[in-house]
């Protein structure tokens, strides 16, 4: 027995001496801070207009032609014979096709779906040349004793549908009187915000629009909440603008790649045993992208073509609904559970669906009305293939900004808490979950809720003895 404790015990103090040493050198090794996109009109060339202070409510909506147009097209589906007995494992399966075109010919109404986002304060501005929308809601004052600003931020293939379950109980006070007022912006190309005419507007420069809209706001303070696009975006704001950020929480924490410390625990976290350099208190091992290799290299396949490629898939795309459903919503499938993919229907029906299929149409129905398909995936390319090296500089800056972190067993990338302290000192929140996907505010609203409730209660004490009063949002 001690012949086998001893080399265990001595590759452990290694490990520890090792992290340590390390660990001095990562402030060394964090870059220096990008320089912010110089572009402050991605507008068309021959458009002059950038910045505007107006702020335009407006009403969503879909002409009847473009419907009409949509009607046509599913009727003309083509049908694609699935591998027998296969579920997701080649894509989404073409018997299942079958039953979503028929429920979207003949029992989907989106007009209903319209009125519904409707029903939140939709608007328009003009920032950097680009006409950007979000939604803007603040909580009644019915035992309302203290209002916080969030910025919520979605990623792709979703869109901000995604927080139509979430915003409503974020607005309603708990029982403490806390209420959030929520800002809920299209990512500029995405939805029903203008695509950017010129190259380069990657994640960073979204996050200097989206800080300028807060600002326009009248918001000088403001928490944030973000996963997939919106949790890089929030990322880069929390680095850019950490003066005006009270707090950042994702389910989808960034890796950071530069740090020694890193490295080595990567690497070594891969083979070692449990418990070598992580307790079992954390949960997870420490680098789960070596547990779920084979799962991150079968889903990695779309984000190569969207980042070489964009306008390719985007006319493919934008030219069948079809196409475009069953490309988005395989998506929903297996990034929800890589399990589903097992299933004929990618448990998108059934007992354990996570959404309906009403709710899924109507994501799929705001990129195909909106055309907005060959833009939002355009941010790729922009991000990976032209500004890769930048956007992966911001993950390694360290930030005092305080932040939170809901970690969901089948998100796809998962970071343990002990690397997401490597640059965020100021962890004040973690909470590990034994399931949830990479939808997490779409999926699990009522938990997301409490998370970032929890998060922001923390950050609030945090704040407690130097935070200046928070700016009050304009009346729209």
């Amino acid at each position: 027995m001690c012949n086998t404790l001893l080399p265990l015990a001595c590759t452990a103090c290694l490990a520890f001496v090792l992290l340590a040493g390390l660990g001095c050198l990562d402030n060394l090794a964090a870059p220096d801070k990008p320089a912010l996109p110089a572009t402050l009109n991605w507008g068309a060339s021959s458009d002059s207009s950038s910045d505007g202070e107006a702020v335009e409510a407006t009403r969503l909506s879909v002409s009847n032609a473009t419907l009409d147009d949509l009607r046509s097209r599913l009727k003309a589906f083509k049908f694609v014979e699935p591998v027998e007995n296969s579920g997701f494992e080649y894509g989404f399966n073409g018997a299942f096709m079958k039953q979503l075109v028929s429920h979207w010919l003949n029992k989907y109404n989106w007009r209903v779906w319209e009125d519904r986002l409707n029903s939140f304060p939709n608007y328009f501005t003009r920032i950097e040349g680009l006409k950007v929308h979000f939604m803007h809601l603040k909580p009644s004052k019915q035992g309302v004793k203290k209002r916080v600003p969030l910025l919520i931020l979605h990623g792709w293939p979703g869109s901000v549908f995604e927080f139509y379950k979430l915003i409503p109980l974020l607005t309603t006070p708990d029982t403490d009187g806390l209420a959030f007022e929520v800002v809920a912006p299209s990512i500029p190309g995405y939805g029903w915000s203008e695509a950017a005419k010129k190259r380069g507007f990657s994640a960073a420069a979204c996050a200097r629009v989206f800080d300028k809209l807060m600002v326009r706001l009248g918001y000088r303070q403001y928490y944030i909440q973000g996963g997939d696009w919106g949790a890089g975006i929030g990322h880069i704001i929390t680095r850019e603008f950490p003066e005006r950020v009270l707090g950042f929480h994702t389910n989808m924490p960034m890796q950071p790649f530069r740090q020694p410390s890193v490295i080595v625990q990567m690497i070594a976290g891969s083979f070692l045993p449990d418990g070598i350099l992580f307790s079992k208190k954390d949960g997870q091992k420490i680098f789960p992208y070596f547990e779920k290799l084979s799962d991150i290299i079968r889903e990695s396949g779309y984000m190569h073509i969207q980042a070489t490629r964009p306008d390719t898939i985007g006319h493919a795309l934008s030219d069948s609904p079809v196409g475009l459903a069953a490309y988005i919503l395989e998506k929903f499938s297996v990034w929800t559970d890589p399990q589903n993919r097992l299933s004929q229907t990618g448990n998108l029906i059934g007992p354990k669906a996570a959404f309906s299929l009403d709710e899924l149409l109507t994501n799929v129905m705001i990129y195909w009305t909106t055309g907005s398909i060959t833009s939002s995936v355009r941010l790729y390319k922009e991000v990976f293939s032209e500004n890769r090296e930048t956007t992966m500089a911001y993950f390694s800056i360290p930030s005092d900004v305080p932040h939170g972190v809901a970690s969901f067993s089948n998100e796809l990338s998962r970071v343990p808490e002990r690397i997401v302290r490597v640059t965020h000192p100021n962890l004040l929140h973690y909470a590990d979950f034994d399931h949830g996907g990479h939808f997490a505010a779409f999926e699990l609203p009522d938990l997301m809720n409490s998370e970032v409730r929890a998060f922001v209660r923390a950050a609030e004490d945090f704040h407690a003895k130097k935070r200046s009063p928070l700016g009050e949002g304009k009346e729209l």
